[in-house]
């Protein structure tokens, strides 16, 4: 079973760590959070947190305010309201395998939209060009009719981008790449580790062969 832990934003199945789609492109130097402040992170877990509570049928947080006279929640509930949203799955998280890579990540909505389903990743920044590489390493996993880049104005306004299907191969190809730098880098980093530890099991042994009783 896979186990997500926020704080560290890390997958794990047991005491095996399963990269992360945002740590691929993180690794790969498609996304640096350098450009993005404490402040604006934890809006943003906050703004996904409220709009899965409200996709889920909830309207009220925890101080009994309404969601939708809320900023950013605002827009998403007026993004339903005049879309016909019906949610099908909210937070869900993907395990799958590309060119024999194994990788998990968490997608913000899978919703049906005019009879199509509909694969939506909430944003409450501005846009940037790693969003439709994100968004596409989720679709490798979810096969969805369509993928849709939602974003959130504190205004109440929202602004739509669907992905048409050549951007979205080119984000699908810009993942692979990252992916194989990612597996370049494990594997040298595994190579590193074998060799820490094959030298510290070498200290140990000679340390014992010199403290050995006469």
């Amino acid at each position: 079973m896979i186990e997500f832990y926020p704080p560290l934003h890390e997958y794990r199945e047991g005491d095996i760590v399963i990269p992360g789609v945002t740590q691929i492109l993180k690794d790969a130097g498609i996304v640096s959070g350098f450009f993005y402040s404490e402040e604006a992170r934890e809006r943003g877990s906050a703004v996904h947190e409220l709009c899965e509570r409200y996709a889920n049928g909830g309207r009220f947080d925890e101080k009994g305010r309404r969601l939708e006279t809320l900023a950013y929640l605002n827009a998403f509930a007026a993004w339903v309201r005049e879309n016909g949203v019906y949610a099908i799955s909210t937070e869900t998280t993907v395990d799958h395998e590309t060119d024999g890579f194994r990788y998990c990540g968490r997608y913000d909505l899978l919703a049906e939209i005019r009879k199509e389903r509909v694969l939506a990743d909430i944003k409450s920044g501005s846009p940037a060009k790693w969003h439709v590489t994100q968004i596409a390493a989720y679709a490798l996993a979810v096969n969805p009719a369509k993928t849709l880049l939602l974003y959130l104005k504190a205004d109440g306004s929202y602004k739509e981008r669907y992905i048409p299907s050549g951007e979205l191969l080119e984000g699908i190809g810009s993942f692979r790449r990252a992916v194989r730098r990612a597996r370049s880098t494990n594997s040298e980093q595994q190579e590193k580790a074998a060799r820490e530890a094959a030298a510290r099991t070498k200290a140990d042994g000679e340390t014992a062969v010199t403290a050995r009783p006469v």
